[in-house]
């Protein structure tokens, strides 16, 4: 951590104090032989006191630190170099007040302003209202942030009614208490500037040093807009901060390991951390920042002889529990409450497997009998997605065979269920068998038929396309058939039973309803029964399409059995049903969904941007627009270029350093080497490890994803400037530091009309467009010289959307090609919801009545299909035996033909 450099303190009669490093030339302190003296003199002066034009007028007090002697530090176990204490004077906290009430008029103004519904308000405060109806929904963010939002609804009279559906509709004719739900993010991202200040003099910076940064983070107008709305990503900053904060506190209680205020800070960075995991995963790069940084402390502690075995094994103890185990124990506990409140069935259930569905109050799957023999009837559930059961109607294909739909629905009716029986040769071997009634339980391995109870069509499949994926190693998935056929060898499906229930080990062996995961292996075409997820057309019904897939991978070909009905079972037979999974498998369940649809983000977006651009902010987003107002996501331009140059000068300037070390030479860095490593090289890696993993992404990225990163690095550009310029006179100092306060209070007042979404100017806007890059629609302002441009164009207002999870603002194209375009509700998550959401019901009286003219049809067409030998496979003399198991679906082989001679078991009447 930070350590104080050696120091000698000195005060001249008339001048002003300073701090004169021992050791300020390449190490050498003025009195070590071989000192140049030219050097020492051109430093000190030739009587070897400071000089006064050099003259540094921060006192010990200003410096936020106190000293203390290196006996005393050693004794304490910090080592040779002396460690923080954070010392702030009654002026410093009044000086941070009043900054804290500047901030507090610059977050709050306004905050009623827009008085609609912007960019992902859609999505968190729909959640919110969800989290008041205590009903079920699905989200790609950890609950923590949105039940955040609930809360301040609640309090601020939000009913939950309202359901923020697109973007533009009006908060105030709805009676909708948004300012309070916006009131709260906009306290955090207040509490930012306190924080901000607080952690500049934890890492032992100057006064001067952290108000600045207090006022340029509360200036910085990207976290300002971001924390003005409903959105996630200011609890997300906000916990960031807090967890820093207490770890920079933290390390100055080094002094006084294991005390009360020690294990405070160490219990408050690991609670802070996993609040910002619980907000959003972007939390997991705090955890690798924290992480990095302790390991880097337990490292220099091991090497400290002062430290027993036994301290080194409590500092190691303490630091495993208060970073790993808290924050995992805090990310569970936002878990619990997010399950504790929202029991009842809503439209989140279908992400969610049948365990998980059963323990919401609406939801009771019940149990069944467990074992599955032949003549049961059953209903199958594809394991893999949740989109639903094996599904048929009366109602055909409309391109490939034109045979009867096969398909997933999500809902349970009786055109679910499906007779299981055996193939014709192996009915006519139990036909003549001396007991033809006795239950047979099916095997890893059988080869059966399924019959459609409700139509008598069989489960087949043949070498035509499906409809909507039309690969070559794809076959279609139909129900072929009528009363009194026989069926053919393209009915044939061999159950591989590929998982099992560990409490029930036979389920591994034996086909058994919930407990068995199995595929179906289509015989003759040797692939196995699939469904993607995609849905079919309006003609059938929008369900999920079910195919037959050449070598699939075993997920997506995953069944199970969630009802088995059979006379014959006793009424003693065992049975199954759904266990109930308890908190941490949920967790686990909720947490691998939610990466499954993030990594699935990935079409494209016109605002999207890769993070490369990010620290030049090569170009904003747009959250909101109507007539001659909007709001634009744009940071401070000199904040934002400034902080990406200091932070990319900590890693230039390591590497040169740690060259000249190799050549013998010991930089001092104008005496603040150490300084400048512990503290600007913890937010260097903290801003490393919050950029970089962006890189790897395939996903949907937008600027809003930098802010985390773009505060470690005003940090680490803020602390640059302190301990640089701390050789230089005061009023050099203070020109840069008040120069730079000037430019960014002139930057936030010229890009505030984007940020509050207030009125502007057309010359304005224009005038502000440092980069072509900056996309914000300046054509919506007024000119000031009344005049009206031919090629402005009146942008559409946001349309009517259903609202679903997680997204961003979609753009519609305005007239002009030239015009930017304008925010408007688009959700990249559109398509995941959709397949997630059930199909419409369907009419079964309109589907039955076409019963007759289905069946002519099937005939006619089987009867083509005969004549052309389409449907029946060429067998082969080594293929004959139907019950040959193979290892895998490309290795099934094509089972004999069998005689015409056999009837097909029916179902009973219906």
């Amino acid at each position: 951590m930070a350590h104080l450099e050696n120091m000698r303190y000195r005060k001249q009669p008339g001048t002003a104090a300073v701090y004169e490093d021992a050791t300020v030339i390449s190490g050498m302190s003025p009195t070590t032989p071989g000192t140049p003296a030219t050097a020492v003199e051109d430093m000190m002066g030739d009587s070897m006191e400071p000089r006064s034009d050099l003259g540094y007028s921060y006192g010990k007090k200003d410096l936020n630190y106190a000293d203390y002697s290196a006996a005393g530090a050693a004794s304490q176990h910090a080592g040779s170099d002396r460690s923080l204490r954070l010392s702030i004077s009654k002026n410093q906290w009044l000086t941070l007040g009043l900054i804290t009430l500047f901030a507090a008029y610059i977050r709050l103004w306004r905050l009623s302003n827009p008085a609609n519904v912007v960019f992902d308000e859609v999505h968190f405060g729909k959640f919110a209202g969800k989290y008041l109806n205590s009903t079920y929904f699905f989200d790609v963010h950890p609950p923590l942030a949105k039940m955040m939002f609930a809360a301040a609804g609640k309090l601020a009279g939000y009913d939950g009614v309202f359901d923020f559906k697109s973007i533009g509709l009006d908060y105030i004719a709805a009676g909708v208490p948004y300012v309070g739900m916006r009131l709260m993010p906009a306290l955090l991202g207040l509490a930012m500037v306190p924080i901000s200040y607080i952690t500049l003099a934890a890492f032992g910076h100057a006064a001067d040093a952290c108000a600045l940064g207090a006022l340029v983070v509360a200036l910085e107008n990207a976290l300002l807009t971001q924390s003005r709305l409903i959105l996630l990503d200011a609890a997300l900053i906000f916990f960031t901060g807090a967890t820093v904060m207490c770890w920079a506190l933290f390390f100055t209680q080094t002094h006084r390991p294991f005390s009360n205020r020690w294990w405070a800070y160490l219990l408050l960075t690991g609670v802070n951390m996993g609040n910002a995991l619980s907000c959003k995963w972007v939390g997991l790069f705090l955890v690798a920042t924290i992480g990095v940084w302790t390991l880097k402390d337990l490292w220099e502690k091991l090497g400290d002889l002062s430290i027993t075995p036994t301290q080194y094994a409590k500092h190691f103890m303490a630091r495993g529990v208060a970073l790993i185990v808290v924050p995992l124990t805090v990310y569970l506990f936002w878990f619990q409450i997010h399950f504790s409140v929202l029991h009842k069935s809503g439209d989140g259930n279908a992400f969610m497997s049948p365990e998980f569905q059963n323990t919401l109050d609406g939801v009771s799957l019940g149990h069944t009998p467990r074992d599955i023999y032949y003549g049961s009837r059953i209903r199958i559930r594809h394991a893999a997605t949740n989109a639903g059961y094996l599904h048929s109607h009366l109602s055909n294909y409309e391109s490939g065979s034109k045979q009867q739909q096969v398909t997933l629905y999500g809902f349970r009716d009786e055109n679910n269920y499906w007779m299981i029986t055996r193939t014709e040769a192996a009915e006519q071997r139990v036909q003549n068998s001396t007991d033809p009634a006795a239950l047979q339980q099916i095997k890893n391995g059988d080869i059966v038929r399924l019959m459609h109870y409700k139509t008598h069509r069989r489960l087949h499949s043949h070498d035509v396309r499906p409809p909507v994926t039309t690969n070559d190693y794809q076959n279609e998935v139909s129900g072929y058939g009528w009363e009194g056929f026989k069926g053919d060898s393209n009915d044939h499906w061999r159950v591989q039973i590929l998982e099992g229930d560990s409490r029930v080990p036979e389920s591994k062996e034996r086909l058994m309803a919930i407990h068995s995961r199995f595929r179906l292996i289509h015989v003759g075409q040797r692939c196995a029964l699939f469904s993607n997820r995609k849905k079919l057309p309006k003609w059938a019904h929008e369900q999920v399409e079910v195919t037959c897939m050449k070598s699939a991978k075993f997920p997506k070909t995953l069944w199970r059995i969630e009802t088995n009905i059979n006379d014959k079972i006793p009424a003693d037979a065992p049975l199954a049903e759904y266990k109930r999974p308890g908190l941490v498998a949920k967790v686990l369940e909720a947490t691998a969904v939610m990466w499954r649809v993030n990594n699935g983000l990935t079409k494209s977006h016109p605002y999207e941007s890769r993070p490369h651009t990010w620290p030049w902010m090569r170009r904003g987003m747009s959250f909101w627009g109507k007539e001659n107002r909007g709001i634009y996501l744009l940071g401070t331009p000199i904040l934002w270029w400034l902080s990406f140059v200091a932070i990319s000068a900590f890693a230039g300037i390591q590497v040169v350093m740690f060259l000249r070390d190799r050549r013998g030479i010991h930089d001092r860095l104008m005496g603040v080497r150490e300084r400048y490593a512990d503290t600007v090289g913890f937010f260097f890696f903290g801003w490393v490890l919050h950029w970089i993993p962006f890189f790897i992404m395939g996903r949907q990225l937008f600027i809003h994803h930098y802010l985390p990163a773009l505060w470690l690095a005003i940090m680490g550009f803020i602390g640059t400037l302190d301990l640089f310029t701390r050789r230089i006179s005061r009023r050099v100092r203070q020109v840069l530091m008040i120069g730079l306060l000037l430019v960014t209070i002139r930057m936030y007042f010229q890009y505030s009309h984007i940020a509050y979404g207030t009125a502007w100017s057309r010359e304005g806007c224009q005038g502000s467009k440092w980069l072509k890059s900056w996309d914000y629609d300046c054509k919506r302002y007024p000119s000031m010289h009344g005049t009206v441009t031919t090629t402005a164009v009146d942008v559409p207002q946001p349309t009517t959307a259903m609202p679903n999870i997680g997204g961003s603002p979609a753009v519609i194209q305005a007239q002009n090609p030239e015009d930017p375009p304008q925010a408007e509700h688009f959700d990249p998550l559109e398509n995941e919801n959709k397949l997630n959401e059930p199909a419409p019901r369907i009419d079964h009286d309109k589907l039955n009545s076409n019963a007759d003219k289905l069946n002519k049809d099937m005939k006619k067409a089987a009867t083509t299909a005969r004549s052309d030998d389409k449907d029946e496979p060429v067998v082969h003399d080594d293929e004959k035996d139907e019950h040959f198991v193979g290892g895998d679906a490309g290795q099934d082989h094509t089972p004999t033909p069998q005689g015409s001679n056999l009837k097909a078991p029916v179902p009973p009447g219906i």
